[in-house]
């Protein structure tokens, strides 16, 4: 199981998440598959030689004087087929994978949704959110608030939350506020809207007076 574990792990960090690594029985199969594939090859190549590493003892008997005595060896080899090996294989089967999509003009991005991308490299601004009944719900991303990644569902935690008119525009900071959890499976819409003053950190206890006057039109 480990050379087919190690080479889906590469893979995966080098493409980013995709459907089929949700579901473990795809993910259980193809990792018996590369590694039965792998055994395979490595047997047929230098089958002879791996077993000269173990000796045969009194009466036929498996001995691991063989081991004791190429210890290091048995070490490297062992570092080299089950991991080295694979994890080549599977920066190799991305490298293959963007260059066929490169060679159709088709651009690739490991980032699996939009809305991993939208909150990627996201700075502190005001973000407010359109749910499917038609209710605007706001307030402050910055440095304490969270959004969650896939394949988790669609989270966001804002560490500030705003009052926000009907026709969504923000309006001032909750009194007293600690943050707003926004479970954002069926809404509508997202938007960011940065600060026209960047200089300073909305606060629950009183925002910004010049922050609110320069951005309440938004």
């Amino acid at each position: 199981m480990v050379p087919g574990s190690v080479y889906q792990a590469v893979r995966q960090r080098l493409r980013g998440p995709a459907p089929d690594d949700l579901n473990f029985s795809t993910k259980l199969f193809r990792a018996i598959g590369v590694s039965t594939a792998l055994m395979a090859v490595y047997l047929a190549v230098a089958g002879g030689w791996l077993f000269t590493l173990v000796e045969a003892g009194h009466g036929d008997a498996p001995s691991w004087h063989g081991l004791q005595q190429h210890a290091v060896v048995v070490g490297w080899t062992a570092l080299l087929l089950l991991l080295v090996v694979p994890a080549l294989l599977g920066g190799l089967d991305y490298l293959r994978a963007t260059r066929s999509l490169s060679l159709r003009g088709i651009g690739y991005d490991p980032v699996p949704r939009a809305w991993d991308l939208a909150f990627r490299d996201l700075e502190p601004c005001f973000v407010r959110v359109l749910t499917t009944d038609d209710r605007w719900l706001g307030g402050w991303y910055g440095s304490r608030s969270h959004v969650s990644n896939y394949p988790e569902p669609r989270e966001l935690f804002l560490e500030l939350a705003y009052q926000v008119e009907p026709d969504g525009t923000l309006g001032t900071a909750q009194p007293c506020s600690a943050g707003i959890y926004i479970r954002c499976d069926d809404i509508r819409a997202v938007e960011f809207v940065r600060p026209a003053l960047s200089s300073k950190r909305p606060s629950a206890g009183g925002a910004d007076a010049d922050l609110r006057t320069q951005e309440g039109a938004v």
